[in-house]
């Protein structure tokens, strides 16, 4: 028979011959392709070197009872993997429970009706053909989860590249950060962007959400915002200056675009969708390096930290707009610049909200009153000492209670 179109491969095992192909007549007649063996030590050999969807195994088997056979294969073989019936001419309850514990799946005895025995097999081959289709689907799954997290950890690597350079250097300042996503991937972002010169922009950002969909926009804000080359060792944005005679924001040089000048441009770009939740909140400072003349604009972002010199660290809360993406622009809602003079000393810190909503055990917030003290106590140290500091607090606040937002923040300090 073509074992390949069969109802299933069965090996009968029986030391009486008559028994045998009793079996096998019945059960090739009813589309099964059968294999017989007249001891236990020929049914291991066929068992190693065949599969079989199901066998039927003799009870009282001279020198090696069917039990103990059963018994030894339990040990490779689960009931799923390879269904086994005991029969037997003794329809005791002894030697019921001998099989069933043995580890059979089902007992009959020799003289059963064989229309009940047909049955029982399907039964039992219909349940290991599904436990096969099971396990080959989770085969399948667990390989689509192991290619999902390679690219979910190769995106969160992409997002690592675009965070500022490590060994960046801005003369007279002193620049550090930290971010911490709650997820392999994350939607807050931050860069230091260089200008020209002496002129520079920072920014943190957050994508409303987690996961891939904020991740994709995260990393397209990120390139939009990035430098590209402008000749002659300088650089300029990827968002241009306004053409003369365009009123919005003040215009600095040829290379600096104002804050509110990229707010508006990104507000211009990423009008409301159909998705209400696809927006961003975003904090952009310029920054003239030789000068310290800084100049701040939000779109709909946590207020940042200003610390002078010899002052408790202040919100700075004037110069907050709408979300990016959120508010149609025709309602005109305008985003304003503040103006900072930076002397030595002062510090300015940026972050998402992940920082000041974090919860404890307790539901309770961690709020911006704890990062301010917290930066009011760190004062006097190197800046990456500051940034580390606020993730331990975060860390220690939050205990066991589970990270519910990514967390970044940027801070600069004008050399004292």
């Amino acid at each position: 028979m073509n074992t390949s179109r069969a109802e299933g491969r069965i090996l009968v095992v029986d030391d009486e011959e008559h028994v045998r192909e009793s079996f096998a007549n019945h059960l090739e007649g009813n589309g099964y392709a059968v294999e017989t063996a007249s001891s236990a030590k020929r049914a291991l050999e066929m068992i190693t070197e065949l599969e079989f969807d199901l066998v039927l195994f003799n009870m009282h088997m001279p020198q090696t009872t069917g039990t103990e056979t059963v018994a030894m294969l339990r040990e490779k073989y689960s009931p799923a993997e390879l269904p086994i019936i005991i029969n037997s001419r003794s329809p005791s309850t002894t030697d019921i429970v001998e099989a069933l514990m043995a580890g059979a799946n089902d007992y009959v005895t020799k003289d059963v009706d064989i229309g009940i025995l047909l049955a029982r097999i399907r039964t039992n081959i219909a349940l290991k053909k599904t436990n096969e289709q099971f396990v080959q689907t989770n085969r399948s799954l667990v390989a689509m989860q192991k290619k999902m997290e390679y690219d979910l950890h190769a995106a969160a690597k992409v997002q690592q590249e675009q965070m500022p350079d490590p060994k960046l250097v801005i003369d007279g300042w002193e620049v550090a950060w930290g971010y911490t996503p709650c997820d392999t991937l994350g939607g807050d972002s931050l860069n230091v962007i260089r200008l020209d010169d002496e002129n520079w922009a920072f920014y943190v950002l957050d994508v409303c959400g987690h996961g891939v969909p904020a991740s994709l926009l995260a990393v397209s804000l990120n390139r939009i915002l990035s430098p590209g080359p402008g000749g002659a060792g300088m650089f300029d944005t990827l968002l241009p200056p306004r053409p003369l005679g365009d009123g919005r924001g003040e215009q600095e040089s040829a290379s600096v675009a104002s804050a509110v000048y990229v707010l508006e441009r990104l507000q211009e770009k990423f009008v409301p969708q159909d998705d209400p939740m696809q927006y961003f909140t975003i904090v952009y400072v310029t920054l003239n390096s030789r000068t310290g003349e800084m100049r701040i604009a939000s779109g709909g972002h946590p207020a940042p930290i200003l610390t002078e010199q010899g002052k408790p660290p202040v919100l700075l809360s004037k110069s907050d707009g709408p979300p990016i993406g959120l508010i149609p622009i025709e309602l005109d809602i305008p985003f304003i610049e503040a103006e900072l003079q930076f002397n030595p000393g002062d510090q300015l810190m940026l972050y998402s909200d992940g920082l000041i909503e974090t919860f404890n055990e307790n539901n309770e917030i961690f709020g911006a009153d704890r990062l301010k003290q917290c930066l009011s106590e760190t004062r006097d140290l190197p800046l990456q000492d500051v940034v580390q500091s606020v993730q331990d607090q975060l860390h220690q606040w939050r205990k066991e209670a589970a990270q519910q937002d990514d967390e970044t923040l940027l801070c600069i300090r004008r050399d004292r």
